[in-house]
């Protein structure tokens, strides 16, 4: 049989992994060959031809982590080939494939459907997460009382592992999790401490974003991470303002359900957003995406982070009365590091 796994990176890898291991689970002796880096069509008709010879085989091919690179579609179909080839063995349950193709485009997952069985696992978004998560949750036989899921949610953003991560050691845990014991138990200031970020920056105190950007950095947050979580803040922020342009009576609540959101993240956002206008508004969603691409472009991280921090919150400093008293003099970013070489 033939099994092909995309989407979502992680969970597709996770469904792929999940796959081989129902295949051994009746036969433990089952030999399983990994195609990963390296990977060429002839390896493919080798693995499945020796099947055909000395008994069931199971193949696990990894085109993700084969053909990483641009200009390898030529590769990538010759072993897709090499899988057609191979047809009629798959189906009759002579040999076995498990393929993780994350990245298949339309075309590719038509001929996989074409070839075996497909599955498709999107990236989960705003509502679809957090049901996600609840999922994750029940599966893993959690007891929780209140919301978790969303508190995992405001936590972790999108980083599926992340979460999964988390539910697996909440899992291990007596009693019932709460959100307080999540967030306790959790320790992730980046996700705290970003909003905490934009209300700083949005009140034109550098001092204090400089410091908080500083203390996500020393307690050991990744600035491409830290970015990550304000990137996707201030992206809800810029929603809830459209909202609030558009009715300026929006709520919280009916915020979180218009924009398919969790309630805490929602409010927040949409308190920062009631006091910005649009070309404020504008001016830091342009910013935060600049500094991101510089960030991931060869840019230091720990000063792409301080500097954009320090230029948003000069900015809105001139927007906000008295604000521009508090950045004067009063921080500056590290100094910019040589260029290495």
């Amino acid at each position: 049989m033939l099994q092909v796994f995309a989407g979502d990176a992680f969970l597709a890898r996770r469904a792929a992994l999940t796959a081989l291991a129902e295949l051994r689970e009746p036969d433990p002796g089952l030999e399983i060959v990994r195609l990963d880096e390296g990977l060429h069509a002839g390896a493919v008709r080798e693995a499945l031809g020796q099947g055909g010879l000395f008994g069931r085989v199971a193949l696990f091919i990894d085109l993700d982590e084969a053909f990483s690179g641009a200009g390898q579609n030529v590769e990538r179909t010759a072993v897709i080939d090499a899988l057609a080839d191979h047809g009629e063995a798959l189906a009759a349950g002579v040999a076995d494939a498990v393929v993780l193709d994350a990245s298949a485009t339309p075309a590719r997952q038509k001929r996989w459907r074409e070839l075996g069985r497909l599955r498709v696992l999107p990236t989960p978004r705003f509502g679809n997460l957090t049901r996600w998560v609840a999922q994750e949750l029940e599966a893993a036989g959690v007891t929780v009382r209140g919301d978790v899921a969303g508190t995992l949610v405001d936590l972790f953003g999108e980083d599926l592992p992340g979460i999964a991560g988390e539910v697996a050691k909440l899992g291990l845990l007596d009693g019932a999790i709460t959100p307080e014991r999540t967030r306790a138990i959790a320790h992730r200031p980046a996700a705290r401490s970003a909003f905490d970020l934009t209300d700083a920056i949005a009140g034109g105190d550098a001092a204090a974003a400089l410091r908080i950007a500083r203390g996500l950095l020393e307690v050991g947050e990744a600035p491409v991470r830290v970015m990550a979580v304000l990137a996707w803040q201030i992206d809800l922020v810029v929603r809830c303002a459209a909202l609030a342009m558009r009715d300026p009576e929006v709520t919280p609540e009916s915020a979180a359900r218009e924009l398919k959101s969790s309630p805490y993240p929602t409010k927040k956002a949409l308190g920062v957003a009631r006091g910005l206008d649009e070309p404020a508004l504008a001016d830091l969603a342009q910013r935060t995406v600049a500094a991101d691409v510089a960030m991931k472009t060869g840019r230091d991280p720990a000063w792409a982070l301080e500097s954009v921090v320090i230029d948003l919150a000069g900015r809105f400093a001139r927007r906000v009365p008295g604000a521009a008293r508090q950045t004067k003099g009063a921080v500056a970013p590290r100094p910019r590091p040589a260029p290495s070489g």
